[in-house]
């Protein structure tokens, strides 16, 4: 089994095209979504992701990734459990998917604090990943091209593998047709975290 996971919390586009993508090709997946993404005025994408994830609750599992993203490692217990409280109230009024007990530490910052904190709010599991496809960098910062992404995806993936990409990720919908093809062909079978995890 291999769990893809995409974060959404900056970079808007092109989210909603990657979910219809998951959606079309009947690909599982989870979601970690930040408050802030849900509650955002200045779009309605990640609220039709969170639509599309009530709509196809075969299909995906949703996490919290706080609400502001902040590292967690910077805060009060006090503080993190506000951040996940905001997430999902945010997250309730779209969805009646629950985020637990899947949290994504922004930035990957945790430690021992952190996953007591949070597991202590309902959250037991702190998710991170074993391959980071860096999609959120483009390309003209150093970022991946799609080749790149694929390439990594497919010589780092084991069973049990967490693949960490983004839904507003640079290249991101180009190369999932690839990895998707590739994860298949050698047989590893896409699940979400609440399959591979239970």
């Amino acid at each position: 089994m291999v769990a893809l996971t995409f974060d959404m919390g900056g970079r808007v586009e092109p989210a909603r095209d990657i979910v219809n993508w998951l959606v079309a090709n009947r690909i599982q997946a989870t979601i970690f979504m930040t408050g802030a993404m849900a509650d955002n005025v200045n779009t309605e994408a990640g609220r039709d992701v969170l639509r599309l994830v009530d709509a196809h609750r075969d299909l995906f599992a949703l996490g919290n990734h706080s609400y502001s993203h902040p590292d967690f490692q910077t805060l009060s217990a006090t503080e993190m459990r506000d951040e996940l409280v905001r997430t999902e109230k945010s997250l309730a009024k779209y969805t009646g998917v629950s985020p637990r007990p899947f949290f994504r530490p922004p930035f990957g910052g945790v430690d021992g604090a952190v996953v007591d904190t949070v597991a202590a709010a309902g959250y037991s599991y702190t998710v991170m990943w074993d391959i980071d496809t860096i999609d959120w960098k483009p390309e003209a910062d150093g970022g991946p091209t799609t080749a790149e992404m694929v390439s990594k995806v497919a010589t780092g993936v084991t069973g049990g593998s967490i693949v960490l990409m983004h839904l507003g990720g640079y290249n991101t919908l180009d190369a999932l047709p690839a990895i998707i093809r590739v994860l298949q062909t050698r047989g590893f079978e896409l699940v979400t975290l609440a399959t591979m995890l239970r």
